[in-house]
């Protein structure tokens, strides 16, 4: 039983650690849709569309999805270079996300090492 039971928490816990890997994948890249569709947004609502799933700040702030903390969300507009001069890109990624499990012996966070991120084309970015 003692097998068994190790087996299932640990099957809960890569089920877990997937969910939240599709979870964070599908946050950013609602956060860069939003934000390429929004070309004169200021980064930090990109972030705060990472962390609440909207442009403006809640009335309570805490953390945010999944635990997340505007430590973990990276946002970016890349400016066209001499070699493309119609690239304007927004690239948004969430580095050191802490995933929590249910095993005892994995009880603390598991830190991802690898960020979620993407980059898309913007077309009419406000030079600044």
């Amino acid at each position: 039983m003692l097998v068994f039971f190790a087996l299932l928490l640990g099957v809960f816990d890569v089920g877990q650690v997937l969910f939240a890997h599709q979870s964070l994948v599908e946050r950013v890249r609602a956060a860069v849709r939003w934000g390429i569709l929004h070309p004169d947004a200021d980064p930090n609502q990109v972030v705060t569309y990472v962390l609440y799933g909207r442009p403006d700040a809640p009335p309570v702030t805490g953390l945010g999805f999944l635990g997340m903390t505007e430590e973990n969300v990276r946002v970016e507009y890349r400016k066209p270079t001499e070699l493309k001069p119609d690239d304007n890109l927004l690239h948004v990624e969430i580095v050191d996300f802490k995933s929590t499990m249910f095993t005892p012996w994995f009880a603390k966070s598991f830190l991802n090492p690898r960020p979620v991120s993407m980059t898309a084309p913007m077309a009419n970015r406000p030079v600044e």
